[in-house]
C-alpha cells in the first residue's frame, strides 16, 4: 500500500495545537495495553556479535521503503505522521505491511525468520524485540547514533539505553506511555475531598478510594478501579525502582503493594478481580461512565479521553492526573512505562532510507505530530510539552499542565530488554492471578515468582 503525499494535513498539525480525530482505533491498538506482553521467545539462545547497520549516503532517487505495522488502517495518527516524512523526504515512498494487533509479533517474527525484507520493523514492546535480537533479525544501531552528531540521546530520558542488550542498541523509541492515575474531578467535587496529588502513599490511595466509594448495585461507584493486569500492581514499586522485572531479589517488594490491593478489594473499594476476569470488562468504559473515581492507566488513555469525554459526547465529565502512589515518597521524578520500539530489519533493502524515516518519527518533528494527535512520543522537549500544555484550548474537559507528566527525568520501560522477558511475564502473571483470587497469599505468591523466575534464568 503506497502512501501518498497529503501536505495539507500537515499543514493542519502545525498550526494547531491538537487535533481532534488524530487516534483511531483503541488502545489495543497501539500495542501499548500494559501488561499484556506475548509469550516467551522462540530461541533463547545468546546471540552472535550483532550486525551493524551499514549504511550509504541516502539517495536522492525515488525508493520505496518496506515497513511493518500493525492495524494501520485505523490508526490515524501513523497515517498523519507517514504524510508528515513523506512532505520532508518526497523521494521516499512508503509501504505498510500491515498485520492485525494480536497477531503482530507472532507473524512478523515468522516472517524475518524467513528473511523477509522489511526495512522497517514497528515491535509491540521489549520482549519481543529481545527475542528478534537473539535470532539476528534486526541490525545494532550504535555506529549510526554514534555517527549522527544531530543526534540527541538525551532527549529520551534514558530509553535509548533501556533498548539496548548486551552493550548494543537495537531501537529508538516511538511511543513512550507513562502511567499515571487519571480522577474525576466532578465525583471529587461532589464528595468534598480534594484531589489526588503527587507523592501520595498506597495509604492516602486507600483512604481516598474509601472516602470516593458509594451507592450500591448498578449505582454503586467505586473509589478505584484496578484493571485485571499484573502492572496496575507492580508499576507503583517499579516506577521507584523498588521492583525491577527481571530482577528477583527485588520482588519482595511487592508484597506491601499487594497487600494494599487486596485488602481494597476485600473492602469493595475496587471490583473484584475475578469478576472482571470473567466478564472481560474494559477499563476504559468503567472511567467513561463514572463507575470509578481514579484509575491507574497509561498515557495512551489521554488521547482516549480527548475523543470520548466532553460537551456533545455520551460521556462529559471534568478530569485530572497526577503521578501514580507509592511507598517511597517519590513525587513526579521517574516515569514508567509501555515503550514502542522501531528497528531495521536485518534483510532490509534500504537501511538509509529506513534510519531516516526512523530518526524522523523518533525525533522531535515526529515527536510534535504525536503530542498533536495527543499521543507520548519517546522523545521529549519544551516544544512537544508545550502542545500537551495547550490542551484545554481544544479540549476544556482536559486538566492544565498536562507536560510535567511527559518530559520526566528519567523515562523507565515497564518490561525492560531480556532475552527470557516472555518467560518471566507469563510468570508474573500466573501467581499474580493467584494472588488477586486470593488462591494464596501475596507473600506465598511472591515466594513463588522469586523461584520460578530464578529458575527460568538459570539463577
Amino acid at each position: 500500500m503506497k502512501k501518498k503525499l497529503v501536505a495539507a494535513m500537515m499543514a493542519a498539525v502545525m498550526t494547531i495545537g491538537l487535533l481532534a480525530g488524530c487516534g483511531g482505533g483503541s488502545d489495543a491498538s497501539t500495542g501499548n495495553d500494559t501488561g499484556a506482553e506475548s509469550d516467551a521467545p522462540a530461541e533463547d539462545a545468546a546471540p552472535a556479535e550483532p550486525q551493524q547497520a551499514e549504511v550509504a549516503e541516502a539517495t536522492s532517487e525515488d525508493v520505496t521503503i518496506k515497513v511493518a505495522l500493525w492495524d494501520y488502517s485505523n490508526t490515524e495518527y501513523y497515517k498523519t505522521i507517514f504524510d508528515a516524512f513523506q512532505q520532508q523526504y518526497p523521494n521516499i515512498s512508503i509501504d505498510v505491511v500491515e498485520f492485525t494487533a494480536d497477531e503482530y509479533e507472532d507473524v512478523v517474527t515468522t516472517q524475518l525468520g524467513g528473511k523477509q525484507d522489511f526495512d522497517v520493523v514497528f515491535m509491540k514492546g521489549t520482549p519481543k524485540l529481545a527475542a528478534l535480537v537473539n535470532q539476528g533479525h534486526v541490525y545494532a544501531i550504535d555506529d549510526l547514533l554514534a555517527n549522527d552528531a544531530d543526534f540527541n540521546k538525551d532527549a529520551y530520558a534514558g530509553l535509548v539505553d533501556e533498548l539496548s542488550l548486551d552493550g548494543h542498541t537495537y531501537a529508538l523509541p516511538f511511543r513512550y506511555d507513562n502511567n499515571l492515575l487519571y480522577y474525576n474531578k466532578d465525583l471529587f467535587d461532589a464528595a468534598g475531598v480534594p484531589y489526588p496529588e503527587d507523592g501520595m502513599s498506597m495509604a492516602d490511595y486507600h483512604e481516598l478510594a474509601k472516602q470516593l466509594t458509594s451507592g450500591e448495585g448498578n449505582d454503586k461507584v467505586y473509589g478505584a478501579h484496578v484493571h485485571t493486569w499484573p502492572s496496575n500492581v507492580y508499576m507503583y514499586p517499579a516506577r521507584t525502582e523498588a521492583f525491577k522485572f527481571d530482577d528477583p531479589t527485588t520482588y519482595e517488594n511487592l508484597i506491601p503493594y499487594y497487600n494494599e490491593i487486596v485488602a481494597m478489594q476485600d473492602e469493595g473499594l475496587v471490583q473484584d478481580f475475578g469478576m472482571l476476569q470473567a466478564s472481560n470488562i474494559h477499563y476504559s468504559g468503567v472511567f467513561y461512565n463514572q463507575q470509578a473515581a481514579m484509575m491507574q492507566m497509561g498515557t495512551w488513555y489521554i488521547n482516549m479521553l480527548f475523543e470520548n469525554v466532553g460537551e456533545g459526547k455520551e460521556n462529559n465529565f471534568n478530569w485530572g492526573v497526577c503521578s501514580i502512589p507509592n511507598n517511597d515518597g517519590m513525587g513526579l521524578g521517574n516515569c514508567i512505562g509501555g515503550v514502542t520500539p522501531v528497528c531495521i530489519g536485518a534483510y532490509a533493502t534500504h537501511p538509509a532510507e529506513a534510519w531516516q524515516f526512523i530518526k524522523y518519527i523518533c525525533g522531535e518533528e515526529g515527536a510534535k505530530v504525536l503530542a498533536s494527535c495527543g499521543i507520548i512520543p519517546g522523545y521529549s522537549s519544551d516544544a512537544v510539552g508545550a502542545i500537551f500544555d495547550a490542551a484545554p484550548e481544544t479540549y476544556p474537559n482536559a486538566p492544565e499542565g498536562l507536560s510535567k507528566y511527559m518530559n520526566c527525568e528519567k523515562n523507565l520501560p515497564e518490561q525492560p530488554m531480556n532475552a527470557k522477558g516472555g518467560e518471566i511475564d507469563t510468570i508474573i502473571k500466573e501467581e499474580h492471578s493467584a494472588i488477586m483470587t486470593k488462591s494464596i497469599t501475596a507473600e506465598e505468591g511472591v515466594q513463588n515468582m522469586i523461584d520460578r523466575v530464578n529458575s527460568a534464568l538459570g539463577q
